[in-house]
């Protein structure tokens, strides 16, 4: 009787198992990622694509000049008091890295259905959000960006025009001239 080593049952085992996987193409980008909380990845002049917690950033050829690290960070918690902020707060570094071609910013938010969301977006000048617009595609606001920073999608902003309750009298402006001239 012939015996078998355990080797030998080891590598046909594990030639079976090799055989029985497959891989199978799909159309994904290369450079596309796809990540909950945070990603870094290298980004150069070819473009690509980071998705992070369903949000997309993607970057068209041309818009960087050389490979850079890109970390997307989608924070959890609320936004910056006074905002009514309708998405997750999404941070983009390195900050202040500026683009050649805009940047396309995709962020997921749940739809007040007021119709008044809005991105904001900060620079590393100024922590200020500023509303830079967007368009909604059902439940994603699309908007370009040429810096990267902080950013969400909340609620526009609707002021009233200042009131004024004084009752003074407005001022008026009188003029004297002087024999021979002004």
């Amino acid at each position: 009787m012939r015996h078998v080593s355990f080797a030998s049952v080891s590598v046909l085992a594990l030639s079976f198992a090799l055989a029985s996987c497959s891989s199978s193409k799909t159309d994904t980008p290369a450079n596309t990622s796809t990540v909950t909380g945070t990603i870094t990845k290298d980004i150069g002049p070819e473009g690509g694509i980071i998705e992070v917690d369903g949000a997309t950033v993607t970057f068209p050829k041309g818009a960087l000049a050389a490979n850079k690290t890109i970390t997307i960070r989608a924070k959890s918690g609320g936004g910056p008091t006074g905002f009514t902020v309708l998405s997750r707060v999404f941070e983009c570094e390195p900050t202040g890295t500026t683009f050649a071609q805009p940047v396309t910013m995709q962020m997921p938010f749940k739809d007040n259905g007021k119709g008044n969301a809005t991105m904001f977006w900060s620079t590393a000048e100024d922590p200020t959000f500023k509303d830079v617009g967007g368009r909604v595609e059902g439940t994603t606001m699309v908007a370009t960006v040429l810096h990267f920073s902080s950013g969400f999608v909340a609620e526009k902003a609707t002021t009233a025009p200042p009131t004024t309750t004084s009752t003074a009298p407005a001022p008026t402006t009188t003029a004297t001239t002087k024999p021979g001239g002004w």
